[in-house]
């Protein structure tokens, strides 16, 4: 029998020649040239909003999801690149995004003015950084013109979604338009986890403990058993943290879709949906993470992500340094892992770094 991995590039179209011209490309990059997928910003306008929209401040600090917004600038962004190793970055907004916003316009509105200050940093630094696009989710329409903003205008590398915007997860038929405008545009997709919509749930425990991991299981189940995963196979998407807990519970989700009250899902198939995806090590370098998903999809499709600042220096600096040995992978597989794999998936940082 077919592995998952195997199956995911028969059935779901991850194309094995774009993956081989992507290593024939970067030849000229060294193997310890390291890409981070998963990098955010903290503009202060964001941070304004957050507390104007009734955001807890305790002892200066502002919370989202029970957990400390970090301080940040751009000057520390790129030493603290400098000191990790890290050559090149994608940068994005975390959770809540800008659905905390629950007027489209004003979701809007803060949505361009921050992707304006993506688009100011990547031009400071044309070499180090590249911008995720921020979409105003869940108004639709406002959402497709700031995707054709970033894209076709401001040349962003790709767009940054969450697992879901104020209830409405990533499958929900209302998003097949922003899904079809990405697959047009053979669009890049960083998926960051974001809390569900019954908060309760965290038993009163900060939401990114495990909330965020499980709310990536949710999406991507949700993908597989809303048919939308089947239906835009070619929408090349990055799921942080490792994939959250999908690794242990993708067999366990293919067999129940293989169900009769749930669709009767061929279960080779779920599996083969449910690997079919990009996942980055932030927060997932242990040992026993990295051989789950090593098991899971192998080298080709794991790429690296550090979570700065959401993750502090003293944690990252170690983490990064731990993923060969954790992983057991070879010169070779971290060579795809630090870069390759990243430029496979973000061909616009190919152009960005000249390397054509």
């Amino acid at each position: 029998m077919l592995m998952p991995s195997n199956l995911q590039k028969l059935l779901l179209g991850v194309s094995l020649s774009c993956l081989a011209s992507s290593h024939a490309v970067t030849n000229s990059l060294d193997s310890n040239y390291k890409i981070d997928v998963h990098s955010h910003v903290v503009p202060s306008i964001w941070k304004e909003e957050l507390i104007s929209a009734g955001y807890p401040v305790k002892n200066g600090t502002l919370y989202t999801d029970g957990f400390p917004v970090p301080d940040w600038t751009l000057d520390s962004h790129i030493g603290t690149m400098n000191s990790l190793g890290v050559n090149y970055t994608t940068i994005s907004v975390s959770a809540p995004g800008v659905f905390f916003l629950k007027e489209a316009q004003k979701a809007k509105s803060l949505a361009r003015s921050i992707n304006l200050l993506l688009h100011s940093y990547t031009q400071d630094y044309p070499t180090r950084l590249g911008a995720l696009c921020l979409l105003p989710l869940p108004f639709v329409d406002e959402a497709i013109e700031e995707l054709k903003f970033c894209l076709d205008t401001l040349g962003f590398v790709g767009i940054g979604l969450f697992t879901n915007a104020n209830g409405t997860y990533l499958g929900d038929s209302t998003l097949d338009p922003i899904f079809s405008a990405l697959e047009t545009r053979n669009a890049s997709v960083f998926v960051h986890p974001a809390a569900p919509g019954c908060t309760s749930v965290a038993l009163g425990h900060p939401i990114p403990m495990t909330e965020y991991p499980f709310d990536t299981v949710r999406a991507i189940e949700n993908l597989l058993l809303t048919g939308r995963r089947a239906q835009y196979p070619n929408i090349k998407m990055i799921f942080a943290h490792g994939g959250g807990a999908i690794p242990f519970l993708a067999t366990r989700i293919a067999g129940m879709a293989s169900l009769p009250s749930l669709g009767g899902l061929s279960v080779p198939e779920s599996l083969a949906q449910l690997a079919g995806y990009y996942f980055d090590t932030a927060a997932s370098t242990s040992a026993i993470q990295l051989a789950a998903l090593k098991s899971f999809v192998g080298a080709d499709q794991i790429v690296t992500g550090s979570d700065y600042p959401y993750v502090p220096l003293s944690q990252v600096k170690p983490a990064l340094s731990a993923i060969e040995g954790n992983g057991d992978f070879t010169t070779a597989e971290m060579d795809r892992i630090n870069n390759q794999n990243a430029l496979a998936i973000f061909p616009r940082i190919i152009d960005a770094l000249k390397l054509k």
